[in-house]
């Protein structure tokens, strides 16, 4: 069985920047509450986590590089894409951002 996380339903609609002091729906409250135990979950688990992105206004780049980036930092890029999977109608253009601009950079 899958773990899923909904970032519209379980986080917010509207998202903030990078960091919790520059305001609400950060990227960095979002790792630390959600993102970071969910993954360790599944993984611990030898399970998917399903990451549904459909259902927000939008991603700030910040918000992405704050949250998967720093995912894909700590815990290997390798294991982060075997874990990860994002489901999206919508957002193919932000999959897309997070594996070239952020996960294929942090591998480097």
């Amino acid at each position: 069985m899958a773990n899923i996380i909904n970032i519209a339903k379980d986080y917010g609609t509207t998202l903030g920047g990078r960091w919790i002091r520059l305001g609400q729906y950060s990227g960095e409250e979002f790792y630390d509450r959600i993102l970071k135990p969910k993954y360790l979950e599944a993984k611990d688990n030898s399970e998917k986590l399903i990451v549904e992105l459909d259902g927000t206004n939008g991603y700030p780049s910040s918000f992405l590089d704050q949250s998967f980036g720093e995912l894909a930092r700590k815990y290997g890029v390798k294991d982060v894409r075997n874990t990860i999977e994002f489901k999206t109608s919508i957002f193919s253009w932000i999959v897309d951002f997070i594996n070239r601009e952020i996960w294929d950079k942090a591998e480097r």
